[in-house]
């Protein structure tokens, strides 16, 4: 299998296929890439991932369920809530971008809340966009939940909101989309935002384009992969003022439960009695530290055993636990079932 890497620069279609002769192609369209049409492709095999169908016509198409995105939002940021709700477009008029917005307004206003939408998708001009989107902000009635329409557009939030002198998430709340891990681990503060299932809309392009060049498949079809789950991380974890601490304590846990960290170091962070913290530590999370720390691991290992390539006995080392005995022992007493058998029960690849 041969990758080509466009970024966000046109590729010569004509030419790869010329040189490498693929007997089918997954042309991923999340960009644009108006180039990647069945003009280029002409007869050979072709699933489109992530593109606009309104401009490419009848064929195979997978993309990320923009109704399910916009609803995880919803549910994410009306449960903080907040009384003011808003979306801010890509900086480029791609489909998706509107079906986020679409839909995260909808969700919103059904549930009686206000949405204001910052739209400038055909603002070329870096500073001019930038500019609009500092006025727009400073003028939000506080305090507001912003979903984003991917993790790009949350960091020009979140860059805006501290130029601006805007807390965050006491002032404004922000989720993104995609799980950047490079990017929202980086900006500050980290940035929550929902993981579409990927690994998933792979398997289903590539199963759907083995089926059609096998000829199984003839008729031209869509199909949609689900979000996967929300990674909760500073923008969004809204907690009183007067308990910082448990809030930096829960941020320490999620970055460090896999990497070794123990209840003592949490409470050497929050820097009080270890009945004292504990204590405001429930109160706020509704958890002891120990139950944070255990929560945090074993959701590292269901996401990890989701992978059917991921080795069983190198998930411990991975998620925090001594050994894997110590990890087998521990997903039993929690799942009532060995993790070989969990994988084989929730790992779902026939979905076409």
């Amino acid at each position: 299998m041969q990758v080509v890497e466009r970024a966000f620069h046109k590729v010569n279609v004509r030419e790869h296929l010329d040189f490498w002769h693929p007997i089918g192609v997954i042309a991923e369209c999340g960009s644009s890439a108006e180039e990647l049409n069945e003009a280029a492709f002409g007869k050979m095999p072709v699933v489109y991932f992530d593109a606009d169908k309104a401009k490419r016509g009848p064929g195979f198409y997978v993309g990320s369920d923009s109704a399910s995105i916009g609803h995880l939002a919803a549910q994410h940021l009306l449960a903080l809530g907040l009384p003011n709700y808003a979306f801010v477009a890509f900086r480029l008029p791609l489909f998706w971008s509107n079906d986020r917005r679409r839909h995260f307004v909808k969700e919103v206003t059904r549930a009686g809340k206000p949405c204001i939408v910052f739209d400038m998708e055909h603002e070329q001009r870096a500073h001019v966009r930038q500019a609009a989107l500092a006025r727009w902000l400073g003028s939000l009635p506080r305090p507001c939940g912003i979903f984003a329409a991917n993790d790009y557009v949350g960091e020009e939030i979140l860059n805006t909101c501290a130029q601006l002198g805007i807390s965050v998430p006491e002032e404004i709340a922000v989720l993104g989309v995609d799980n950047d891990e490079n990017l929202c681990e980086v900006v500050s503060p980290t940035l929550s935002s929902i993981e579409p299932d990927f690994m998933g809309g792979g398997y289903i392009a590539a199963e759907l384009l083995d089926r059609i060049i096998s000829g199984e498949v003839k008729r031209p079809q869509t199909i949609s992969f689900s979000a996967s789950r929300i990674v909760v991380r500073q923008s969004s974890r809204r907690i009183a003022c007067d308990r910082k601490k448990v809030a930096a304590a829960l941020e320490l846990i999620r970055r460090r439960a896999c990497s070794g960290l123990s209840a003592a170091d949490v409470v050497a962070a929050i820097g009080e009695p270890r009945r004292t913290a504990e204590m405001h530590f429930r109160e706020v999370v509704g958890k002891s530290i120990h139950e944070e720390i255990d929560d945090v691991r074993f959701a590292k290992v269901v996401q990890l055993l989701g992978n059917p390539f991921q080795y069983l006995d190198a998930v411990h080392s991975m998620c925090g636990f001594a050994t894997s005995v110590a990890l087998r022992k521990a997903f039993r007493l929690r799942m009532g079932c060995s993790m070989r058998e969990w994988r084989k029960q929730h790992l779902n690849h026939g979905r076409i």
